[in-house]
Order: C-alpha cells, then sequence, then structure tokens
C-alpha cells in the first residue's frame, strides 16, 4: 500500500511537472514564430550568397521543421493540457519528445555548420536551454541527451576533415552536454522537493482546518501584532453572537476585562510562545464569562499568529466565588468573619514594611445582648447583630475594614485616621446607632508604619480599653 501511494504521489508530480513544461514550450514557440522573419532572412541570405546545397537545404528544412511544429503545438496547446491534467498517457509524452527534438535540432544544426561556419555553438546554446528551461525525468533526459550527443560525436567525425579539431570540438561539447545533464537533474530534483514540500503544506493545512473547525470549544487565530480575527471556528463565531464575516478584522483582545492581563499574556507569549490553563474573564453578547484559555504562538500563512482555544469554566467560576465568599463571609451577619478579617489585618501590617500604613483598630462589644436573648430570644438576639452590623457598615468608609471577631464582638479598622477622627467617628456611628436602640462599648489602639507593634498586640490594647468602657458601662446600668 505504500507503494502505491509513493507511485500516485510520483504520478501526480509528473503531471505537475509536466504541464511547467508544457507553458516553457508554448514560450519558446511563440518565440521561434516571432522571430520566423528572422529565419527567413537568414535562409535568404545563405541561398543568395550561394553557400553549399546541402547546408542550404538541410537549414531550411530545419527552419521550417521549428516553425511549423511550433505553429501547431500553439494552436492545439489548451487541448494539450487538458488531456494532460486529464492524465493521458499519449498526450503526457509530448514534453519528453520536444525535449529530445529540441536537443537533436541543435546537434543536427552544429553538425550542419560544418559546411559553413566550422562552430558547434547551437548544439551547446539548446542543450543549455533544455537542461535549464525544460526539466523533465532524469531517465528521459539521460537517453535524450545520448541519442542526440551520439548523432552529433558521429557527424562531426564523418565531416571535419580536421582530427584534431574534431576531438576538441567532440571533447568541449561533451563537457557542456554533462554539465547540461547535471544541472538540469538538479533542478528536477529541487522541483520535486518543493512540490512534495508543498503538498505536505497543504495536507497540513487541510488537517489543521479539519481539526479547527471539528474543535467542539470555540476556537480563534489572531495576528499577535495587533489581536485581528484571521479565522475563527463556528463555536466561536457562535459564542461571539456574530456572523463569520464580522468577525474578521474583530480585536479579540479588547475581549479581556484586565489590562493587565492583555499585557501580562503578550508579554508571556512573546517569550514563551504559548501560555497554558489561564483564566481569563471575556465579555460576550454583554454577558461577562470566565474560561480555561490556551495560548500557542504559530506562524498562519506567513504571519505570526496566536492560537487560542478557550473552555468556558463561568459555572465552575460562580461555585467558587461563592464557596469563597462563605469561607470569609460571617453567616448571619454577611460581613466579613474572623479568619478573613485578620488575613486583611495581615496584609495591611505586611504593606507597612514597604510603604507608610497608618490605622487604628476599634474593638466593639455590643451592650445587653445577653439580656435581649434572655428575655427576647435568641431570633430578637439575631436581628439586634443584624440591624448593628448593617448601620454600621452605611457610617464606614470604603477603604475601612469591619470584620466579626465572635458572639457579641467586632472589629473596626479606620485606615489613614488617628485617634481623634477615629473617635470623632465612633461617636457619630454610636449617636446614629442610638436612633435603633442599640449600644456598644469600644476600645481603639493606633498603628503607623515604624511602631514596633505586633497585630497580637494592637489587638490586645484595644480589648483592653474596651472591656474597661465595658466595666464602667455596667456599673452605670
Amino acid at each position: 500500500m505504500k507503494w502505491i501511494n509513493v507511485s500516485k504521489e510520483q504520478s501526480e508530480f509528473e503531471s505537475y511537472n509536466n504541464l511547467i513544461v508544457l507553458s516553457r514550450i508554448k514560450l519558446i514557440s511563440a518565440a521561434v514564430v516571432l522571430l520566423s522573419f528572422l529565419f527567413i532572412y537568414f535562409d535568404w541570405t545563405v541561398i543568395r550568397i550561394g553557400t553549399d546545397k546541402v547546408y542550404q537545404i538541410t537549414l531550411i528544412s530545419m527552419h521550417l521543421f521549428c516553425l511549423l511544429s511550433s505553429a501547431v503545438f500553439l494552436i492545439f496547446y489548451r487541448r494539450i493540457v487538458k488531456h494532460t491534467k486529464d492524465g493521458k498517457r499519449f498526450i503526457s509524452t509530448i514534453p519528453q519528445v520536444y525535449f529530445f527534438l529540441y536537443i537533436l535540432v541543435g546537434a543536427l544544426s552544429s553538425v550542419n555548420s560544418q559546411h559553413y561556419t566550422g562552430n558547434i555553438y547551437s548544439y551547446i546554446i539548446l542543450s543549455l536551454i533544455a537542461g535549464a528551461v525544460l526539466t523533465l525525468k532524469p531517465l528521459v533526459m539521460v537517453i535524450s541527451y545520448l541519442l542526440s550527443h551520439a548523432i552529433f560525436l558521429f557527424g562531426i567525425s564523418l565531416l571535419d576533415t580536421d582530427a584534431g579539431q574534431a576531438l576538441t570540438k567532440q571533447f568541449n561539447a561533451t563537457i557542456m552536454i554533462a554539465t547540461s545533464l547535471f544541472m538540469s537533474i538538479m533542478f528536477y530534483k529541487h522541483r520535486m522537493k518543493e512540490y512534495f514540500t508543498k503538498q505536505k503544506l497543504k495536507e497540513n493545512e487541510e488537517n489543521f482546518k479539519k481539526l479547527f473547525y471539528a474543535n467542539p470549544y470555540p476556537v480563534f487565530i489572531t495576528r499577535l501584532e495587533d489581536g485581528k480575527v484571521i479565522k475563527a471556528s463556528k463555536r466561536a463565531i457562535s459564542l461571539m453572537g456574530m456572523n463569520e464575516d464580522e468577525t474578521k478584522g474583530y480585536n479579540s483582545l479588547n475581549w479581556y476585562i484586565q489590562e493587565d492581563n492583555r499585557l501580562s499574556l503578550l508579554e508571556e507569549l512573546k517569550s514563551n510562545n504559548s501560555v497554558y490553563n489561564r483564566i481569563v474573564a471575556y465579555d460576550f453578547q454583554g454577558k461577562r464569562m470566565w474560561v480555561t484559555a490556551n495560548y500557542e504562538v504559530i506562524d498562519y500563512h506567513g504571519e505570526k499568529c496566536i492560537l487560542t482555544g478557550i473552555m468556558d469554566i463561568t459555572e465552575i467560576h460562580k461555585v467558587e466565588e461563592e464557596l469563597s465568599r462563605q469561607a470569609s463571609t460571617d453567616v448571619l451577619t454577611g460581613i466579613m468573619n474572623r479568619r478573613m478579617g485578620m488575613n486583611k489585618l495581615e496584609e495591611l501590617m505586611e504593606s507597612g514594611k514597604t510603604s507608610f500604613v497608618e490605622f487604628v483598630l476599634c474593638f466593639v462589644d455590643i451592650n445587653d445582648l445577653k439580656k435581649i436573648n434572655d428575655s427576647l430570644g435568641h431570633g430578637e438576639g439575631d436581628r439586634y447583630l443584624m440591624t448593628f452590623c448593617d448601620q454600621t457598615k452605611e457610617k464606614l468608609g470604603e477603604k475601612d475594614l469591619f470584620f466579626r471577631m465572635g458572639g457579641d464582638e467586632f472589629i473596626i479598622v479606620f485606615l489613614n485616621k488617628s485617634l481623634s477622627q477615629s473617635e470623632k467617628l465612633w461617636k457619630k456611628l454610636t449617636e446614629h446607632l442610638g436612633t435603633f436602640d442599640i449600644s456598644a462599648s469600644h476600645g481603639m489602639a493606633y498603628y503607623s508604619s515604624g511602631m514596633e507593634l505586633e497585630l497580637e498586640d494592637i489587638i490586645e490594647s484595644a480589648d483592653k480599653r474596651m472591656y474597661e468602657e465595658k466595666i464602667k458601662y455596667k456599673n452605670e446600668n
């Protein structure tokens, strides 16, 4: 089976090569017809000056043969090409016959010139042209060269009476013919290699297209330089809510939500040529979509492009976000829980080592919550806590932290505030909470970059002050 495939591929190449040779024969034939007036003028001059009759008759006969055969070839050229494409064996031999006759005419012309000029230029020139332009199967060229050269050698030895000159001409012609044959074989091999390379590339491109369009996930090809969409699979087109024409030239890089995502991706692609399993947010048809994306830099039709394949993980991402929210949120009040709040505080303290950070930590304890639970029930106590949290969140700054430590204890972090500023804010907050009959004790501790304090020390200091206020409140009530 492999041998059959190779034979078929070789046959396809020969048909392709024959079509190239036929197009070049067409040019040569057209040149012969257009320059026929030169042949006529030369033949008339030869007759007028009275050269050797054999030379005259042979020269005129060859000129007529070349002119008539060229004209006939041009007339039937389209039909010959059509039958060659159809694989007609008889027609496919025309380039081979032409090649042999072309060299033979050169050999006969040079042999005939022994009657008049004594040169062998015609044979050498036509042989070199044939080797460079009419490149055929090496076996065909070898047989053609051998037959025509044998006729040439025999003719020169028969007509050139000077044995030394005859030997010189035969030797020089043999060297040139060998050179022409070697050159033509190299051209043939190069053309064959080029043909099979193109066929392989074409086959690979077809396979790529099949994989591209059959891929169950959305796939894009975009230019690396400017991000313009060159090709998009049907799933990708459907996902974008466009038709195929609308996707061409669309800037896919604008689908990224965050600018730093876009820039970091391009930098990584330029460095590594590939990025795998990157989670990216896209906006398609006005909807946010989270995907796992794989990127590969490829050469596509001579341009550096990015092959992108994406898999929709929006639902998975929503579940993860919800789990993350639940893990970081206090179930009852909806504010940050202790674990998340402490993490935020630790990050804030850590950032204070490289940049200036200032804040006031306020430790808060709700007053009389046990009385409410005991007298009105835990349900009322829960509503009491939720009201406290809702009202406190409304009065805090956007960058301030607020989380539940546990039970009836909370921590508020006033960012970029001094103690006096924070106390004023707390006073306004307690006045607002008082309208809901909510009371709380508090204690504050100040921190700024450079202070030799640990987070536990700050919380302990604020807790101690809160406890002192709590005792005072109990004594008064």
